[in-house]
């Protein structure tokens, strides 16, 4: 009977170690999205630290499993440059009067725990368009937190946006842009 009882509970104590529980989390301070452009002048950035991502993650000790949901809102007004006037100028390109905000959905995700690294896709909506996008990010799990870090080159064409000039056409920004991020999540 003692032996029975050892058994089961050996068994019981092995599944519940070996249990994946799906954990909601939330960016906590620390979080960032940073925008990288060029011109003919001079490259420029703008950054956001004011945003809400929310995500259903599956982690086991310090390994990240697998992603089950991925929400990411930004409002567009909350992206700052160093000066306002090219941020007014920025929010007219983004058609921030009409679209308000910046969003991300998750569609699919692989985690590769062994290296770290997540790869996601999902639908990025940017001045009313939505296009599929996919993007790799390292992460790391510490304690309660778990932060992914990334970058992805997008056109602002391909959202149907118009690069925005200055002084009659003077000073004309690049197309190309480049989004890097870090997000800081907590349970």
């Amino acid at each position: 009977y003692f032996a029975v009882l050892v058994l089961i509970l050996t068994i019981a104590f092995s599944v519940y170690n070996n249990v994946q529980a799906q954990t909601s989390f939330k960016n906590v301070t620390g979080s960032y999205i940073k925008v990288n452009g060029t011109s003919n002048l001079h490259d420029w950035s703008m950054q956001a630290s004011n945003f809400t991502a929310e995500g259903s993650f599956i982690l086991k000790g310090d390994q990240l499993q697998d992603i089950t949901a991925l929400n990411f809102t930004l409002p567009v007004t909350n992206l700052k440059s160093k000066e306002d006037l090219m941020d007014t100028r920025a929010y007219k390109a983004l058609k921030a009067d009409e679209f308000k905000q910046i969003t991300f959905k998750l569609t699919n995700a692989t985690v590769v725990p062994g290296q770290k690294i997540v790869k996601v896709t999902g639908n990025l909506t940017i001045a009313g368009v939505t296009n599929q996008i996919s993007l790799q990010a390292t992460y790391t799990v510490s304690g309660s937190e778990l932060i992914c870090k990334g970058s992805k080159n997008i056109k602002m064409s391909e959202y149907k946006i118009k690069a925005p000039s200055f002084m009659m056409g003077a000073l004309k920004t690049g197309d190309d842009l480049t989004v890097e991020f870090t997000l800081k999540l907590k349970d």
